[in-house]
This record gives C-alpha cells, sequence and structure tokens, in this order.
C-alpha cells in the first residue's frame, strides 16, 4: 500500500517546478504591489499553470490562460503550486 504525501508537502514554489510541469496556484505570498502584477498577468489562486522553461537561473517561462509569461525568479518564490504531473 502507497503511503500518501501530506497536502502541504505537495505545494512547491513555482521557481521550483522543472520545465514540463504542469500545476495549481494554491497560494500567492507578497506585498500588494506583487499580487497586483501577478493579476494583471491572469495569475490568480485556483489558475492552471504549466511550465515551459526552467533553468533555476534567471526567469521562468510559463504558459498561463493560453499566454507565455516570464515571471522574474524573486516573484516566482512567491508563488506556491500544487504540481498535476508533466504534459
Amino acid at each position: 500500500m502507497k503511503s500518501e504525501e501530506p497536502e502541504c508537502k505537495r505545494l512547491v514554489p513555482l521557481s521550483e517546478l522543472p520545465s514540463g510541469e504542469v500545476g495549481i496556484v494554491e497560494a500567492i505570498y507578497g506585498g500588494r504591489r506583487v499580487l497586483e502584477r501577478l493579476s494583471s498577468l491572469g495569475i490568480t489562486v485556483g489558475t492552471e499553470i504549466s511550465v515551459i522553461q526552467n533553468a533555476f537561473v534567471g526567469p521562468v517561462l510559463i504558459n498561463v490562460r493560453d499566454v507565455r509569461v516570464a515571471i522574474g525568479r524573486g516573484m516566482a518564490r512567491e508563488i506556491l503550486i500544487r504540481a498535476k504531473g508533466s504534459r
């Protein structure tokens, strides 16, 4: 029998999701400006995101709502994702 991981263990910052991974935004941390900026890009809690490119240095290239967006690594650390798997 396979043991399930606790819910909180499956949440990872967007900055740590590898290329090809798909997930759902579960939480966004940061100040009002960060929340407003991400919201203007269509990144809100409950949104599905797929990682197009993450070299673990520099920006993270993602697909959100059928639009490609580059997110700076600092901002990507503020976005917690529940990974769904690869596409």
